[in-house]
């Protein structure tokens, strides 16, 4: 019988289980819940996951509300969630591990022999391979940001980055971040996963506390990939413009205090407008965060009058390189 740690795939059945990931200090093992639901018929295997980093919430209660409703007389193949990958972060509540400082999401593809992060990098990279044939990732802003609904995808000319893309198409926003051989961001689990050819599809969507509005998102981009996939009955929609942006500027401040934003995720700005600053308690402007390049889509924000330390980061610019109609690549 095919497992995932310890949790049975069933045909028909919904199993729940857990995949061990190393040990705590006190030698008991760090256990990953896993979610697996099973349809009576043969079709592929979809992993989907949340919380890859601590405070992002929002993906995490989507699958499992997700995996409550989905109903296995509807499904054709099997759907793997795992709502909290990154279990030592998300207890902390923060965006890195409070084990050995790590951002998951730029370590993969991890080491079996590391530091627990790495570990874990490694280990989710490993059993994904092994049990899965398409994976979606939920982000969010995490507890200090805010995010747009759209998609991302690590785009090249295998088969695994073309099915990517076609997949972000089918996630129901017409927001695509398609982003190109690591030049944005280095080490993501789904960059990885595409050079292994599994594609791979991130969403993300809100920050902060999680609304209806952000939980109704990420289950719709679920059903809608599966969908597309044929792994659930109906048709996957195709939005009759999209936006594709590349090349990420990301800001960090320079000092702490309150920030205060000077613009809203979806906005489109240019070199030299001002993302935002950052007012002492004293009410004195000690910074101001302008951005870089022109025709930028803002793809993230802090909040109003956040606490922030230095070297937070706080913003992303993401200029737009392109607009797709239904029928491109």
């Amino acid at each position: 019988m095919k497992t995932v740690g310890i949790a049975q795939v069933v045909k028909g059945e919904k199993t729940k289980g857990y995949l061990q990931v190393s040990t705590d200090t006190d030698g008991s093992p760090i256990q990953v819940p896993v979610l697996i639901a099973s349809g009576t018929e043969e079709g592929p295997t979809i992993w989907v996951q949340g919380c890859v980093h601590g405070d992002e919430y929002g993906g995490a209660a989507s699958i499992i509300r997700f995996f409550q409703e989905l109903d296995v007389n509807e499904l054709r193949g099997t759907f793997i969630g795992v709502p909290v990958t990154n279990l030592p972060s998300f207890k902390a509540r923060y965006r890195t591990s409070p084990i050995d400082g790590a951002n998951l999401n730029r370590i993969f593809p991890g080491d079996k022999k590391g530091t627990y992060s790495q570990r874990l990098a490694y280990t989710l990279i490993e059993t994904i391979v092994s049990s899965s044939d398409y994976v979606i990732d939920l982000h969010s802003g995490g507890i200090g940001a805010y995010v747009p609904f759209y998609a991302i995808c690590d785009y090249d000319d295998s088969d695994a980055g073309q099915k990517s893309i076609w997949l972000a198409k089918r996630a129901g926003t017409d927001v695509i971040w398609r982003s190109q051989s690591e030049t944005d961001v280095s080490g993501t689990g789904t960059s990885q996963l595409v050079h292994k050819g599994i594609p791979a599809v991130t969403i993300e969507c809100g920050g902060g506390n999680v609304t209806e509005e952000h939980e109704a998102n990420f289950k719709t981009s679920i059903r809608n990939i599966m969908t597309a996939l044929e792994m659930l009955p109906g048709e996957a929609p195709l939005q009759e413009e999209y936006t594709v942006i590349n090349g990420a500027d990301f800001f960090f401040t320079g000092q702490g205090g309150l920030f205060v934003p000077h613009c809203s995720v979806g906005d489109v700005v240019n070199k030299g407008d001002l993302l935002g600053a950052v007012m002492n308690l004293h009410g004195e402007v000690t910074e101001e965060l302008r951005c870089t390049t022109d025709n930028a889509y803002i793809a993230a924000i802090g909040h109003r009058y956040w606490p922030v330390h230095p070297g937070q980061l706080i913003a992303e610019a993401i200029p737009i390189v392109d607009r797709l109609g239904k029928s491109d690549q």
